[in-house]
């Protein structure tokens, strides 16, 4: 049973994984998957724990605007991480690199690929503060 204290705590899980979680909850052989991951953090051993992925380091790139834009933009159709499409493209431009197939550095701006506007996320509308509003809200604080 959980602590009266215990907090949602977010983890990003593959879909591979998170439908291995879900399967004995569906065959009632757990209550839910977080009590399926609580017990298994109780029970691990964490003294003798292998990475199987080797630790990532934040960096900051300079990028063009135009990139920065093209990035985002795709990362929103295909429902992932800029993180993840940069670490994509430089994993599939090394070989080429380290092989010496390539003469220079600098790769080719690519124009970014036509979006349906219907696949694009609606803006959230920004409520203006009205002089009504501001004045509530100094009148609330005093």
């Amino acid at each position: 049973m959980p602590h009266k204290a215990a907090r949602p705590f977010p983890l990003q899980l593959e879909v591979e994984l998170l439908d291995r979680l879900s399967e004995p909850v569906r065959d009632g052989r757990a209550k839910s998957v977080s009590d399926i991951i609580r017990t298994a953090l109780e029970r691990y051993d964490f003294a003798n724990i292998i990475v199987m992925r080797p630790a990532q380091l934040h960096i900051s790139v300079r990028l063009a605007p135009e990139i920065r834009r093209n990035l985002r933009q795709i990362s929103r159709t295909k429902h992932t991480s800029v993180g993840q499409l940069v670490r994509a493209a430089v994993e599939a431009y090394l070989p080429q690199l380290e092989s010496g197939a390539v003469d220079q550095l600098e790769m080719p701006i690519t124009p970014p690929p036509r979006v349906a506007e219907s696949v694009r996320a609606p803006r959230p509308k920004r409520r203006r503060r009205t002089r009504k509003t501001r004045a509530r809200k100094r009148a609330k604080k005093a």
